[in-house]
Order: structure tokens, then sequence, then C-alpha cells
């Protein structure tokens, strides 16, 4: 996967993000995916994203997209990964992208809430996705030290920690993909108001293409600290996440979904959702 400069958050307290790794080719990248990475960053913005516990207060998007991704092998898929934060903390990570059918281009978001309660997602000024309940949940990282007393560690601590969970995806005819870690988070994040001392988003990917996301955090107060985890699928198919072998968390394939357009009802209520918004002819 290919990363979008990272910037420092005015929101919150957010501390420096942190670059993750690029491809050479994302260096100097060319007009066109220039173009479709403007495009999607203006789908993005067209979200209302709300807490329920806090209606007034929007989510605030991250000002660039946390990463640039494609997958060539897959239908010549391209795409954007972005964040949506509140008092710093991710709450919603989701994707705009594209894939190509022989004779029309056609685009897609999908998005999975981080968020400890319900929440509410509004396109273009219609309610088109609402998770009921949390979206993730969070459990102790086994045997893990107390975070470190330094950003710069704690850094070294949560690239160590990531390296010792794994993930894999199992497609419908049972093709089975080991999927790999990012070296470098997507997002690094603080969080005072929350407890939150640091914490960084981690994706497992099938070539580019992120398919799980790993949230480490350092939660807690100052001298009590400590480092705890949670997985968000970012793909629809089978998907399992391991810590040193130890299987941790699993989540099966959503039936039903792959076709779905946006403002469908059907997995609105999902922490997980994806659905197609635009159909472009390929010029012939």
């Amino acid at each position: 996967m290919r990363l979008v400069a990272l910037i420092l958050l005015s929101v919150g307290t957010a501390i420096a993000q942190s670059p993750a790794q690029k491809n050479p080719s994302d260096e100097k990248p060319n007009p066109e995916s220039a173009k479709a990475i403007e495009d999607f960053k203006v789908d993005a913005a067209a979200y209302d994203i709300r807490l329920a516990s806090r209606p007034k207060e929007k989510l605030v998007l991250h000002p660039e997209p946390l990463l640039h991704w494609g997958n060539p092998a897959r239908t010549g898929e391209d795409g954007a990964v972005f964040a949506w934060l509140l008092d710093g903390r991710p709450e919603v990570i989701g994707s705009v992208f594209t894939y190509r059918l022989p004779k029309v281009i056609r685009r897609k978001h999908e998005y999975h809430s981080l968020a400890a309660e319900p929440l509410t997602a509004k396109y273009e000024g219609q309610t088109v996705w609402a998770p009921s309940a949390a979206g993730i949940s969070f459990r102790p990282v086994p045997d893990a030290q107390p975070p470190a007393g330094s950003a710069r560690l704690r850094l070294t601590q949560m690239k160590s920690l990531a390296r010792q969970f794994s993930a894999r995806m199992v497609d419908r005819d049972g093709q089975r993909s080991e999927l790999r870690l990012l070296a470098n988070p997507l997002i690094r994040y603080e969080s005072p108001k929350r407890n939150i001392l640091d914490g960084a988003l981690f994706s497992f990917s099938l070539g580019t293409d992120p398919e799980v996301i790993l949230v480490l955090e350092a939660a807690g107060e100052k001298d009590h600290a400590a480092w705890q985890y949670a997985f968000a699928r970012y793909h629809y198919i089978d998907l399992t996440a391991f810590h040193k072998d130890q299987q941790v968390w699993h989540v099966d394939t959503l039936p039903g979904i792959e076709g779905l357009e946006i403002g469908s009802p059907t997995y609105r209520d999902s922490a997980y959702a994806t659905y197609h918004t635009k159909t472009t002819p390929v010029a012939e």
C-alpha cells in the first residue's frame, strides 16, 4: 500500500502522525493518480458522522488520506483510507475506492466503527450507516510491558507488539491468504480526554490492500496505563487474527453485502458496511 504523507492534527491533542512506508512510485504520483485521490477526498468530506452520546459534535476528517492503495489482481482496485476523529482519537476508519469491470468503473465506500458506542453517518445529507453498538472490543495485550515514558520508545513498543499478531483471510473458494503487516502505523494519536496515552492503527494487507485493522492503545491513567488491542475487519469475507499463533479474533463472511447500493438498509446497523456509490461507463 502507498501512503500519502501524514500531518499534525489540529484537532484535540493528537501527536505527530507516524508516516508509514511508501512505494517508490508514490514519490511522484502521476496526474491520473493524483486526480483519483482528490476525488476520493471529496467523497470522504461529504460525510457527517456523530457519536450517539455527542450528537452536536461532528467527527473531524483527517485532512489527508492515511493510505493510497491499489490491488491490480482484484479488478484493478484503487483506493484511499480515511479516518474521522473526535478528541484526537479515530472513531471511524473508511475507504473510498474504485474497481473496473469490462464496460464500467464502479466506486464503493467502506467503513468500520472504532467507537465505543453507537454512531450515525450521513452522506450528502442522507443517513446511510448507523452502527447500533460499539465497533470494537478491547482486550489486554498478553504479557506486554507497561508503556514506555517517551513517545519515541512507545512507538518502538507498538511496532514490536504489532509483530506479535498475524492475520489471514479465506475467500469464498476456500483460498487461504496470509496477510502482511505494514511495519509502520497508518496513524498515531493520543487523547488525554479519553485517558489514551498513545495509540496507533496498523494494517494487515493482501498485496497493498488493507484487509484487517489492528488497534493498539496505551490506555488508563498515566502512571497506570496498559497496552490493549482490538481488531476491525476491512473486508466482508472470512478473517482471523492470532497472537503468537493463538487465535484471538474471527469474523465470518457477510452474506449479500458485496452488491449493495448506498442507502440500502442492509448492514446499515453493522459495525462494518460497504456500498456502491457511483457507476461510470468506460470510454470505448
